[in-house]
């Protein structure tokens, strides 16, 4: 079968990254990192597409070795999976997607899938659909009078506002070029206004 995209799974729990290994390898090309140095190395050899990246793992962090991928300038989508509750530095966090642990193999497909169809559009879908999942996240944390006092979650939201408006049009375009079916958008996070969410 030939694969479209290359994966780099980094997860410190060699039996858990082996699994998700075998959930992903037929439909995609796979890598494994069990630390953050090995992640780096296959990193600066391959070329890689999507990242899975756990959080918290002995050595090198996982926000530490992002940090490294963002900085070589290339556009891979990353996913961070973590059993960390997400709180509100998630915003400053430059993930593409951010799952909790513990995650099944249809989520796990369905978030790579998604990143995978995000490769193929433009900047300003891609980070309208990051900052949406992590709008999402930080909606989901129980606790939300703490997060609508805070400055950065006002500001995700105005940023939002104005990249899906830039995203309409894109995707607008996309269908009329393309045939890129507007359900796309809908199914990743949904058609209704921000405000609704």
């Amino acid at each position: 079968m030939t694969h479209s995209s290359t994966v780099l799974i980094v997860e410190g729990e060699e039996n858990l990254a082996d699994l998700f290994r075998v959930w992903l390898q037929e439909q995609f090309e796979v890598h494994v990192a069990y630390s953050g140095e090995d992640a780096l190395e296959i990193f600066a050899e391959e070329p890689i597409d999507i990242v899975l990246l756990d959080r918290r793992m002995p050595g090198l962090s996982g926000t530490e070795v992002l940090q490294s991928i963002r900085e070589s300038g290339d556009a891979q989508q990353v996913i961070m999976i973590t059993a960390v509750q997400s709180t509100e530095d998630i915003v400053s966090i430059d993930v593409d997607d951010y799952l909790l642990k513990p995650i099944d193999r249809t989520k796990l497909l369905a978030a790579v899938e998604a990143a995978e169809l995000v490769l193929t559009y433009d900047e300003s879908l891609t980070e309208l659909l990051s900052l949406t999942a992590k709008k999402v996240t930080l909606e989901a944390n129980p606790d939300k009078t703490e997060l609508e006092k805070d400055d950065r979650y006002g500001d995700l939201l105005q940023i939002i506002r104005e990249l899906e408006e830039e995203a309409d049009t894109t995707l607008q375009r996309l269908e009329t070029n393309y045939r890129i079916d507007m359900l796309v958008r809908d199914q990743r996070f949904g058609s209704q206004p921000i405000e609704q969410l």
